[in-house]
């Protein structure tokens, strides 16, 4: 069976927040559930300036800020979203 990630994925630290800042004046919170070396993903509410191929910069958690792109968005309810991002530098 061929893996699919390029990256082995962790837990992050209990209560790792992500901050996203997507150009639209508005730093956007989520709680991170995933991280890599490769990306990270979080939860977040639904916010329609989150977009596939959408360039943002995070700072998940002590990490220092880091540009990334979205990669997926995930609906887990009516108000709430799972986001996938992968890190460019």
């Amino acid at each position: 069976m061929e893996q699919k990630r390029k990256h082995i994925r962790f837990q992050p630290d209990e209560n790792t927040f992500i901050f996203v800042n997507l150009d639209d004046d508005i730093v956007h919170g989520g709680l991170c559930i995933s991280e890599s070396q490769g990306g990270c993903s979080g939860v977040f509410h639904l916010s329609e300036n989150f977009v596939i191929g959408k360039m943002c910069y995070l700072k998940v958690g002590k990490l220092d800020s880091i540009c990334a792109d979205i990669r997926w968005i995930t609906p887990l309810d009516d108000t709430v979203v799972k986001v996938g991002f992968e890190y460019l530098n």
